[in-house]
């Protein structure tokens, strides 16, 4: 479930491509990652809080909205074949044996196995949306961000070149 945060990709392929034969590009690097996390990481922190205020019935182990909130990670990718960043809520495999938490919580419902009788199935209810609208509220930051990582760089390798 993980959502890209792309501008223009051509444009970020060929910012990539000029950070290559800048000297290192480490600077450029650098900022680049600063900019796109301070763009996702806002994000980050109301999507963890908003699988964290799904209600709960109780359980006597972890909780897994804690377990699922901790796995929503922002990855950038400053150089490569897709430059970007990505927030994405990460598989959770060692949680009650439901790998998928993050992708069927963010469903209306979804059938599990029943704890003690894996045999029979039960319907759980989850929080609609607590990624999917999260992220899409804050769309708006994400580009802005990307185009300002663009612009940048630009005036960087104006400078430079």
């Amino acid at each position: 479930m993980p959502v890209e945060m792309t501008y223009d990709e051509k444009r970020l392929v060929r910012l990539a491509r000029a950070m290559k034969s800048e000297e290192d590009g480490k600077a450029l690097r650098k900022d680049m990652v600063k900019e796109f996390r301070g763009a996702l990481n806002p994000t980050r922190t109301k999507a963890r809080a908003a699988i964290r205020a799904m209600p709960s019935k109780g359980h006597a182990g972890m909780k897994l909205r804690s377990r699922v909130a901790a796995k929503v990670m922002v990855q950038i990718r400053p150089t490569g074949k897709f430059p970007g960043a990505t927030l994405k809520a990460k598989k959770t495999p060692n949680v009650r044996k439901f790998r998928n938490a993050p992708k069927r919580l963010n469903q209306k419902s979804f059938r599990r196995p029943m704890i003690g009788n894996p045999r029979q199935r039960v319907r759980q209810v989850g929080a609609p949306g607590w990624f999917d609208k999260t992220v899409r509220a804050d769309r708006s930051a994400h580009k802005r961000a990307a185009r300002n990582v663009i612009k940048a760089a630009e005036k960087r390798l104006r400078r430079k070149v």
